[in-house]
C-alpha cells in the first residue's frame, strides 16, 4: 500500500494562480492546476463519487469477503478513506 504524503506548493504558485484567472476559478480549473503542480499525483473528484465508491467496495467486501485475499487490509483502507469524508 502506498502512503499518501503531503505535497507543498510554493506560495508564489498560488499567487500566480489567483492573478492569472478570471474573476472566478472553476473547480475544474483548480483541480487541473493542482494535478499539474503535484506531478499528476493528486486529483480532485466530487466527494459523492468517493462515497459511492467506498460504499460499493464495502458491499463487495460483505458479499464476497470469503473470496477476497486481503479483506482486512481493504476494510482498514476504507475506514481511513471514510475518515476524510
Amino acid at each position: 500500500m502506498t502512503l499518501i504524503r503531503d505535497r507543498f506548493i510554493p506560495r508564489e504558485e498560488i499567487s500566480n494562480l489567483l492573478w492569472n484567472m478570471d474573476s472566478e476559478i472553476s473547480t475544474h480549473s483548480l483541480s487541473m492546476w493542482l494535478k499539474s503542480k503535484t506531478d499528476n499525483e493528486f486529483i480532485v473528484v466530487p466527494r459523492e463519487f468517493v462515497r459511492m465508491t467506498v460504499s460499493f467496495f464495502e458491499v463487495q467486501a460483505t458479499e464476497h469477503g470469503d473470496r477476497l485475499s486481503h479483506l482486512g487490509e481493504m476494510l482498514r483502507d476504507l475506514s481511513v478513506i471514510k475518515r476524510y469524508l
